[in-house]
């Protein structure tokens, strides 16, 4: 192994942390961002209380317990893959509209598809800032 491989390990290590620091913070503010939007238009997945404008604070706290521990898994994942080559000052705004626009598109269909659409809008948001030329 290079010495100069050996000494970029601490700088991407400690980057890494912290993009699942901002990972478990933006999770859990897109995911109660999405799981109230999803309650409010009436697709919040309980039962006998889905209609519109039905909100409740119950869904924050549920929407940052899923969210959180998600958001710093693939934000772990991103900084190994996408966010480590365009840094991560330049990822954030893309990250966190990705986020909310893919799951505010899944909450159309219910909780499931919004968990998902999300995910898959913030990898298509870090894709495109990637690539933009």
């Amino acid at each position: 192994m290079h010495v100069e491989t050996l000494r970029t390990v601490p700088k991407h290590a400690s980057r890494a942390v912290f993009s699942m620091v901002l990972g478990i913070v933006g999770g859990a503010i897109c995911g109660a961002a999405i799981l109230s939007f999803g309650a409010l238009i009436g697709r919040s997945g309980t039962t006998g209380e889905e209609y519109f404008g039905y909100w409740n604070i119950a869904f924050v706290w549920l929407g940052v317990m899923y969210g959180g521990p998600l958001g710093a898994f693939v934000a772990a994942v991103a900084y190994a893959t996408l966010v480590r080559t365009i840094g991560i000052r330049r990822a954030i705004i893309p990250a966190t509209l990705g986020t909310l626009a893919g799951g505010f598109v899944g909450s159309l269909l219910g909780p499931p598809v919004a968990v998902v659409n999300g995910v898959m809008g913030f990898f298509i948001a870090l894709i495109r800032a990637r690539y933009a030329i």
